[in-house]
Order: C-alpha cells, then sequence, then structure tokens
C-alpha cells in the first residue's frame, strides 16, 4: 500500500468516525454564542443594582448555553442534560435556547411535527419557552411574514403563536436600538400575529429599560395600537425574571400608564402561569412568603387562565389565541386589584332568583369601565 493510498484510507476512517461519533458538530462552534457577548454591559442594557446585573447575565447565559449545547455537542443528548443542570430560575431560558438551535442541528431541516415530537412533547412544562425560541430563531435568519407563517403552521393553535413573541423580541433586542424603523417589518405580519410580535417588543424593552420604565412608556407609546401588546410583554417579563421576587414586577407594573394596565396585568398572569408550571415546587417555594392577598390574587390568576385556555380549546374557534387573551385580560380587570394586590371583593347578587347582573357576582364598575379590554 503506498503511503498516499494508506494516507486516503486513513482520511475515510476519520471522515466516518467523524459521521458516527457526532465529531464533525463541532463545526458549529463558528455558529456559537460567546456568553461574553451577551451581557448587561456589552448590550447596553439599562440594568445598574448589582442582583439585578448579576440575574439578566446569569439568564442571558443560561440561553446561550442551551444554543451551543443544542448546536455544537456531538451528543444528541447534551443539550438536554445542559437544561437540566441549570437551577430552576434560569433552567427555562436554557431551554429557549435549545429549541433556537433545533433547526440548525438539524442542517436546516424543520417540520412542525417533527419539532412538537422532538421538543415540545417530552417537556411540556416548557412548552412556551420552546415556541419562543423557535421564533427567536426566524428572527435571526431574517425570515419575512411568509416564511415565518410557514414555521408556525402545524404547531399547537394557541401555544404556537409564541413563535411571533420571539420573532418579536429578537428584532427589538438586537436590532431596534440601532434603527427603530426595523419594527416596521412587523407590520408585515397578518391578523393577530402581529399582537403576538408585539408583546415580545415589549418583553425585549422591558430588559433594555429595566431601570428607566419612563424610557419604556416613552418608546412604547410610539407604537399605537400596539402599544398595550407591547405593555403585556413588560408584565410578562418582569415577572417571569422575577418569579421570586415579586414585588419588583409590581412596583414596575405600579409606574404604568393606567390604560395600560389590564394589558400589563394579562402579561402578568401569562409570566406567572409559565413559571408555575416549569417547576410546581420551585413556584411553590417562592410564592410561599407573599402577603396572603398578594398570593390569593396570584393563584386565582393561574386557575382562571387554565380555564379559559381549556373553553377556548374546546371551542375550536380560529382566533383561540386572541380570545384566550381577551377573556383572561376581561377577568383580570373585574377580579384581581393592579397590579396582583388582591381579589376584589364580588358582590353577591340579591336573590337567588334571576337578577340584573349580566354575569352574576360581577360588580356593575368593573363590568362598565372595561368595555374593549383585551381588544
Amino acid at each position: 500500500m503506498t503511503t498516499w493510498t494508506s494516507i486516503a484510507v486513513a482520511g475515510a476512517i476519520v471522515v466516518v468516525l467523524a459521521a458516527v461519533t457526532g465529531w464533525w458538530r463541532y463545526v458549529f462552534a463558528l455558529w456559537t454564542i460567546r456568553p461574553q457577548q451577551v451581557q448587561v454591559d456589552r448590550l447596553g442594557l439599562l440594568v445598574s443594582a448589582r442582583e439585578d446585573v448579576e440575574r439578566i447575565n446569569s439568564i442571558l447565559g443560561s440561553f446561550a448555553g442551551g444554543f451551543n449545547a443544542m448546536v455544537a455537542r456531538p451528543s444528541t443528548t447534551a443539550w438536554k442534560a445542559y437544561c437540566e443542570s441549570m437551577p430552576a430560575l434560569q433552567r427555562p431560558f436554557a431551554e429557549e435556547g435549545a429549541a433556537m438551535g433545533y433547526t440548525l442541528r438539524g442542517l436546516f431541516a424543520y417540520s412542525p411535527a417533527a419539532f412538537e415530537a422532538d421538543i415540545v412533547r417530552p417537556r411540556p412544562e416548557f412548552r412556551y419557552l420552546h415556541y419562543v425560541g423557535l421564533g427567536f430563531w426566524s428572527g435571526m435568519r431574517g425570515h419575512d411574514a411568509e416564511r415565518l407563517a410557514g414555521v408556525t403552521k402545524g404547531l399547537d393553535p394557541l401555544h404556537g403563536y409564541l413563535c411571533y413573541d420571539g420573532y418579536g423580541f429578537k428584532h427589538a433586542f438586537f436590532d431596534y436600538p440601532k434603527d427603530e424603523t426595523v419594527l416596521r417589518k412587523l407590520e408585515t405580519l397578518e391578523g393577530y400575529a402581529r399582537n403576538a410580535a408585539y408583546q415580545g417588543v415589549g418583553r425585549a424593552l422591558w430588559f433594555r429599560f429595566m431601570d428607566r420604565p419612563d424610557l419604556f412608556v416613552e418608546h412604547v407609546s410610539r407604537m399605537g395600537v400596539h402599544a398595550v401588546d407591547a405593555a403585556a410583554g413588560s408584565g410578562l417579563a418582569a415577572v417571569f425574571v422575577n418569579p421570586d421576587r415579586l414585588e419588583i414586577a409590581r412596583a414596575w407594573g405600579a409606574k404604568m400608564p393606567v390604560e395600560w394596565q389590564p394589558h400589563v396585568h394579562l402579561g402578568m398572569c401569562f409570566g406567572l402561569k409559565a413559571r408555575s408550571i416549569n417547576n410546581v415546587e420551585q413556584f411553590e417555594h417562592d410564592t410561599a412568603n407573599l402577603d396572603s392577598k398578594v398570593k390569593d390574587a396570584v393563584f386565582s390568576s393561574i386557575r382562571e387562565c387554565d380555564r379559559i385556555e381549556l373553553l377556548v380549546r374546546a371551542e375550536r374557534g380560529e382566533d383561540g389565541y386572541r380570545q384566550w387573551r381577551a377573556r383572561v385580560t376581561q377577568w383580570m380587570v373585574e377580579h384581581i386589584e393592579y397590579p396582583l394586590a388582591g381579589v376584589k371583593c364580588v358582590a353577591q347578587p340579591p336573590s337567588a332568583g334571576a337578577d340584573s347582573h349580566p354575569r352574576a357576582g360581577v360588580p356593575h364598575s368593573a363590568r362598565n369601565g372595561s368595555e374593549g379590554v383585551g381588544r
């Protein structure tokens, strides 16, 4: 055997071994996110308190770690092990990052059915984050409205809308600081997808203006009819990042304009719901020492969010996600003191017979003052 033949055989063996073991995936190291690139100071986030800086840095680092473990590790289960190693506070973000890397690991091959089977169904407690991560990837890839609609087609008819949330988050978090006109591309999204995308915008701007709610209000006020969707995103982010420090989220909510408050409440409810399913034991621990009125508001909101989701799913309407958000918003207005301060006293009907209340037990003042809430 000649020297060149030996080299060729050895090279072929290396190629086969790399293919079999997955070593070739280390080439995707070029795509990985360096943790030092996604830190508060590098990104210019308006966050100053040491504990807040440490929390946001750990969250962003977990997101990057989940993505990196998905795309650049030879093992098909390395990303799962990484996510499972994360503390309860950071794990959802690691799951989100891993979901973002799903199609890249598959060499850009994608099908909604495969994503549901490979990512969502095995760990349904993180399903909200998985859809957000998938939409974030579409934003990174520069998908247009038509391509993004193709990504979401066939996903869960309610939670799949969170792909648009992730898409909006990406553009607002990374692109908006350099060019505010970038949000115009969200106007090409059809129907309620646009509302969901602006919820992601609000989440992103909450991170950017965490110490300056006045700047958040200034920027979001320019978004016209979608300002309330962005406001909902801020409520969601504030709660989800601080499940163990709910007073921070409530203080943020108290600084929002009155007309946005029903929508901030909606976001807070959805954020609490997400955390409650991510890790039940941790959520119970985080809420154990809350004031009893606040705790009642939290758990009542989660229960109603679940109930309305089941109703909407049973109806099988084409606008299920819109209905879910609208009805939860309406219920929060009528039953929960803002911001998650307690459960409102519910007036009892004067008799057991028919009464003048369109919905028994709901005060007239709440009904009359909330027309149009939830859009």
